[in-house]
């Protein structure tokens, strides 16, 4: 009986280049030289000309299938400020521990000068390449592509070869500059079933779907026959491949929008996962993993899961905590690890030396010490579980399909008292606050029970109270303010007066405003990064014996201009937290004025999302004014952005209405 023994594999690759690429490397045209703008997009100060990839599958006899995807990016500079298109860098996949790995090769760069009437090409030197690891699973690769000027045209062309077939490389049409022409090929062979999504804002202009022939050689080796003899010899099977080429032309960069999140998930791309496989004599193995299979795959890794029952380091530090609560001693252990671990700026979600080792070290990345500090609080048979998540502006990961790329960091989620509580100890906030950078979508909760979805925006707040007293008093106006921040508007404003000093904070807080003077600035001490803060300030404006005063009662403490202004919306909106600004107003009308007051307004966005309500009322001298303002969802898709930006614009012109005294 024969066995396939799969030693060598060559295959038909000819039918992918049937039609030529968009540009050949290396010879650029008079036409481009000269270009002086783009033609659909004139205020780009650079712009992709065309960029080209094809992915294929290869085999070798040392690491089996893998894929190779060749890339090639010509860009025009318009604009030497924009010089900076010509500093790359190639991220791969390469783990230190295990086999498997991504790699760059072929690298090449030029660039393209007019000099008199000829075009002066230089090439970049091999020893112009810097390969570096960033880390224990990533290695980069840069290069600066020489003698750039305005009006250079720059290319450069790699290939990239990965052994991770689950998911293959994603091509991404637009760019954060103008792009002319975006061209993708792939051939895979019929072995391999994919889910191809097509995400973001995409429509090609060019699409081709073919089946093609590729013939696959293939050594094989027979089981031993009678006498033990072997016999060895090539066959060659046909796969019915499938070919396509997608084409997007003159597309329009990805700009940034406001509370924009993730940007590398808003452009138009193409994304593979892998399914399936169907090997010759062989049945289906499905392969697109779950959650679940995931999750029992993280609680065996020795990395992540070998590593949260290395908590005997912590043993003499428990023995020193008070028999307290289990949230004493899990905030004492916290405190402790807080303190005790310098973060290195790293990134991650595993560790090879969370535990004693890394607790040795006194730093590491976000794995080293939180995945210490879940070590330790279980050691004290605190209740704690790992949730690994990706940070804001670092992608949402895959909801069905788990990816290992896909994650970036990992928090401590503590069950206290029916209670579930976050804890970061590399940002050193209390444990149940989170820095904003984790609040992105949800994240993964890893357990013994089989895991689950975290919602990490979960009691996420921003929220502002501003008491304000207008007087007048002979020829000044002065407003005594009283405010009150709470969750992320405390934060911010902490942060600051532990970095600067209250004079500092104080002229930060008068440039805000046009000819007035900021006096008797106070803050609640001692000033902490965990605790609401409480600041109080006069703003004293001159106003000169006038026949007319123009007030504007809620002059801080609420929106008071729309961030949206674009007609279209190309990425979702994203709120870290949802968000309440209350302002009271109340102004004492001067003797001899008499008062024009705008109209009340109560507007609702749909579902309970968000509430606006601006009431006023006058007894006697008094005018109260009470601007309270609620946005209680954090996600709204693009559909939902025209009724935002028309909620926004009505906020943020009723707070700047101006209450007018007359004499």
């Amino acid at each position: 009986m024969k066995s396939l023994l799969i030693a060598l594999l060559t295959f038909c690759i000819s039918f992918s280049y049937a039609q030529k690429p968009p540009f050949k490397v290396g010879k650029v045209s008079e036409e481009e030289i000269k270009m002086s703008e783009c033609s659909f997009y004139p205020e780009a100060k650079s712009m992709i000309l065309a960029e080209y990839g094809d992915l294929k599958f290869i085999y070798s006899n040392e690491d089996g299938f893998k894929y190779e995807m060749s890339v090639a990016v010509r860009k025009k500079i318009f604009d030497i400020t924009d010089a900076d298109q010509g500093n790359i860098k190639l991220r791969v996949y390469h783990p230190i521990r295990g086999s498997s790995r991504e790699d760059i090769s072929s690298l090449k760069a030029y660039s393209y000068n007019l000099v008199g009437n000829k075009i002066q090409k230089e090439k970049l030197s091999g020893n112009e390449y810097f390969e570096t690891r960033l880390n224990d699973y990533w290695v980069e690769f840069s290069f600066a592509i020489p003698n750039i000027q305005s009006g250079s045209v720059i290319e450069y062309s790699y290939t990239k070869t990965s052994e991770f077939l689950n998911s293959l490389s994603t091509w991404v049409f637009q760019s954060n500059v103008p792009t002319a022409h975006s061209e993708f090929r792939f051939t895979i062979p019929e072995f391999y079933n994919y889910q191809i999504s097509q995400v973001g804002n995409v429509s090609f202009g060019e699409k081709e779907t073919k089946n093609v022939n590729e013939s696959f050689t293939y050594n094989w080796r027979s089981d031993p026959q009678r006498g033990g003899k072997v016999e060895t010899g090539t066959s060659t099977i046909e796969s019915n491949s499938r070919w396509q080429r997608l084409v997007m032309k003159n597309i329009v960069p990805v700009e940034n929008e406001p509370y924009m999140n993730n940007k590398s998930d808003v452009p138009g791309r193409l994304e593979f996962q892998l399914v399936s496989t169907k090997f010759p004599n062989k049945p289906v193995k499905y392969v697109a993993g779950n959650y679940i299979k995931f999750n029992e795959e993280l609680l065996s890794h020795s990395a992540f899961g070998d590593r949260l029952d290395k908590g005997s380091f912590a043993k003499d530090l428990i023995e020193e905590l008070p028999s307290k609560s289990d949230l004493e001693k899990a905030t004492g252990i916290y405190t402790h690890i807080a303190n005790h671990f310098d973060w290195n700026e790293f990134n991650n979600f595993l560790s090879a030396e969370a535990g004693k080792q890394a607790y040795n070290n006194k730093n590491g990345n976000i794995a080293d010490i939180n995945l210490s500090l879940i070590a330790a609080l279980r050691e004290a048979n605190i209740k704690v579980n790992p949730i690994i998540l990706s940070t804001r502006g670092h992608g949402i990961v895959h909801p069905v399909y788990p990816s290992y790329q896909d994650f970036n960091y990992v928090i401590g989620a503590l069950e206290i008292d029916g209670k579930l509580l976050f804890a970061d100890a590399s940002s050193r906030l209390p444990i149940g606050q989170l820095p904003l950078k984790c609040r992105n979508g949800k994240g993964w909760l890893v357990d013994e029970a089989g895991g689950k979805w975290i919602d990490l925006k979960q009691g996420a707040v921003y929220s502002e109270l501003s008491m304000l007293n207008t007087e007048f008093d002979g020829t000044e106006l002065v407003t005594h303010v009283s405010q009150k921040e709470s969750g992320y508007a405390a934060f911010n404003v902490n942060r600051d007066l532990l970095r600067i000093s209250k004079d500092e904070f104080a002229k930060k807080i008068a440039t805000k405003f046009d000819e007035v003077e900021l006096e008797n600035f106070s803050v609640d001490d001692p000033v902490s990064i965990s605790q609401p803060a409480s600041l109080k300030y006069d703003i004293v404006r001159s106003i000169d014996d006038a026949h007319v005063i123009y007030l504007q009662p809620i002059m801080l403490g609420s929106i008071t201009s729309n961030p949206f202004k674009r007609a279209e919306r190309f990425s979702p909106i994203d709120f870290p937290y949802s968000q309440s600004y209350k302002v009271i107003s109340q102004i004492t009308i001067p003797d001899g004025y008499k008062a024009e007051l705008p109209e009340p307004a109560l507007v609702k966005l749909p579902d309970g999302q968000g509430t606006f309500t601006f009431n006023l009322s006058q007894a006697g001298n008094t005018i109260n004014v009470i601007s309270d303002v609620k946005i209680n969802k954090t996600d709204f898709s693009i559909n939902d952005y025209p009724l935002l930006k028309q909620f926004y614009q009505i906020v943020a012109e009723k707070n700047q209405e101006m209450i007018v005294l007359k004499k």
